[in-house]
């Protein structure tokens, strides 16, 4: 092992240095030459650690001893002096809602087409454009047709004329329309027994001729401290090819209040009927009076209130009904459920009926109030996303004098149809679903179920239990649109006679005979060529089966419509 060591010492202080270190390097060696090797050689090579001891910072800090200190008085005083501060106030203007851009609307809309079975179509609509005070229009529309393929007397007509004016005031808005309505028809429900020739459709040939007018007067609500209200006036002359007329007027108001949270209403209405014709039977009037209370919370709403009515024909009578209803929102806007109870009474009316079966015979007519003694109901409605929403409901009714369809007996042809009253206790089920995505995809399910337990009659003539609806929309980027409609409806029954000779004595029962159900289904499709114009092409009826809906009367089968639309 050798060591260097480098000293600032003095050059005889080096060379004892070096006489000691070969006097020790000679003393080793001659005592390694007498000793045995050992075997084992043991290296250690170890990094140099340099090492600095620790530094101490002295602490002392150096003062400054003075004897004589100083300490200096300080003063403070303030500046009286008012200096003028001015406020500009600015405005602020109030929050607006930027609407959406405003569709463009046109004056005019026509419709022309022509289809199967000789059917043409024309419609015509012309309006006033948008505007603050005022507006106006008028429609015409005609559809007719030489009916069912091979039957001369199933033809049919109807056309509409129609005028309207709206006058908008600061606190009222005005309106006023006129209309005229022609319906041409034939009795060509003929039983399949019937032997009698008709040699000219004249003969079976029915018309109507009516005149309406409608006056409305509402107030603008813009205020919930003050009263609000408004009417109808409703009146139609209607005649027809059997010198058979009425006069009917209605009249309907409602003057409301708010007061706290509680809405205080009192409903108005009046019906007057006056039908010439081979019964003569006297004026009917109804009157009623609906006052009513509603109350609405964060979570439900309850209203109350009473109907009381007026009845003039055939007797004068006076009817009490309760009316109440109740909803709560279980969950915001998804799932409300409601139930009540209301009642009261409707009145039967030429007008209404010829529109719902044209088929009767008007010279022995006779029309009746119905009255709705109760009607109990409640239901479900909600909403399972923000595209589905649903109604399920159900109710319970009892019904004085509610009309049904009978075939009149006592003309020889028996194509005619008349009314019998009767008293009902009727419980109906419905359902519906709605799915819409915006404007593009709309479709509808709808069903019902009813039951009838009529007092006098077997059945419930021309009441089918069972009716289920399906309808959709498709908007193919606004310019391919395609309908669907798939509808069915049960079995029903209508009135009939069988005949059994017995002992050469003659009986006569009564019977209900039955009228199948039906499946079927319509679908149209329109191509809009441009903003203004437009072909459309509808399938009526795919499933080209002539059902009965009223006894003897087959409906057309297949057809097809066709036209084009064009706005202006």
């Amino acid at each position: 092992m050798i060591f260097l060591m480098e000293t600032k010492m003095s050059k005889f202080k080096n060379i004892s240095t070096l006489i000691l270190l070969a006097f020790i390097m000679l003393t080793t060696t001659l005592l390694a030459q007498k000793r045995p090797t050992d075997s084992t050689t043991i290296i250690s090579v170890k990094a140099y650690k340099p090492i600095l001891t620790d530094a101490f910072k002295i602490k002392s800090n150096p003062e400054i001893k003075d004897t004589n200190k100083l300490i200096p008085a300080l003063k403070y005083s303030f500046l009286d002096k008012t200096i003028p501060v001015a406020f500009d106030i600015i405005p602020i203007n109030p929050a607006k809602i930027k609407g959406e851009p405003l569709v463009k609307l046109r004056r005019g809309y026509a419709k022309v087409g022509f289809g199967t079975n000789a059917t043409p179509l024309a419609e015509l609509y012309y309006n006033a454009k948008r505007s603050k005070t005022f507006g106006y229009g008028f429609s015409g529309k005609h559809l007719s047709s030489s009916g069912i393929a091979g039957n001369d007397y199933s033809g049919f007509g109807n056309t509409q004329l129609g005028f309207f004016g709206k006058q908008l005031l600061d606190d009222f808005t005005i309106y006023g329309k006129l209309g005229y309505n022609r319906n041409v028809n034939h009795y060509y429900g003929f039983p399949a027994e019937s032997i009698i020739t008709i040699n000219n459709a004249d003969d079976l040939k029915q018309t109507t001729d009516q005149l309406a007018a409608k006056f409305s007067l509402t107030r603008n609500f813009t205020d919930t401290t003050q009263f609000d209200y408004n009417f109808d006036l409703d009146y139609h002359l209607l005649k027809d090819a059997y010198d058979v007329e009425e006069n009917h007027f209605e009249l309907d108001g409602m003057l409301s209040k708010y007061h706290k949270k509680e809405l205080y209403r009192i409903g108005v209405e009046m019906n007057y009927n006056k039908l010439n014709n081979l019964l003569n039977q006297s004026n009917n009037l109804v009157v009623g009076l609906n006052p009513h209370i509603k109350t609405t919370a964060d979570k439900w709403e309850f209203q109350v209130g009473i109907g009381l009515f007026l009845n003039s024909y055939p007797d004068t009578k006076f009817h009490f009904y309760p009316k109440a209803e109740f909803k709560y929102n279980v969950v915001e806007h998804i799932i409300i459920p409601y139930v009540g109870i209301t009642g009261g009474l409707k009145s039967n009316n030429f007008s209404g009926i010829y529109n719902e079966n044209p088929f009767v015979n008007t010279t022995t007519l006779l029309t009746l109030n119905t009255n709705e003694k109760y009607n109990i109901y409640g239901g479900i409605r909600g909403s399972l996303s923000s595209k589905i929403t649903f109604n399920t409901s159900f109710s319970q009714r009892k019904l004085e004098n509610m009309p049904f369809y009978v075939k009149d007996l006592s003309n020889l042809i028996e194509n005619q149809f008349t009314l019998e009253y009767d008293t009902v206790t009727a419980s109906k089920i419905t359902g519906e679903l709605t799915y819409q995505k915006l404007e593009k995809i709309k479709v509808i399910l709808g069903g019902e179920y009813n039951i009838y337990d009529a007092k006098n009659a077997i059945e419930a003539w021309h009441k089918p239990a069972v009716k289920i609806n399906l309808s959709g929309i498709y908007d193919l980027g606004d310019k391919i649109v395609v309908r669907a409609d798939l509808f069915y409806f049960g079995k029903q029954y209508a009135k009939g006679y069988e005949t059994v000779v017995a002992n050469n004595v003659v009986t006569t029962t009564e019977i209900a005979q039955e009228l199948k159900g039906m499946f079927d289904a319509n679908l149209s499709f329109e191509y809009r060529y441009t903003k203004k114009l437009s072909a459309f092409i509808n399938f009526n009826n795919i499933a080209s089966k002539a059902y009965e809906k009223w006894q003897d009367y087959p409906t057309q089968k297949f057809g097809v419509l066709g036209g084009l639309t064009y706005s202006f």
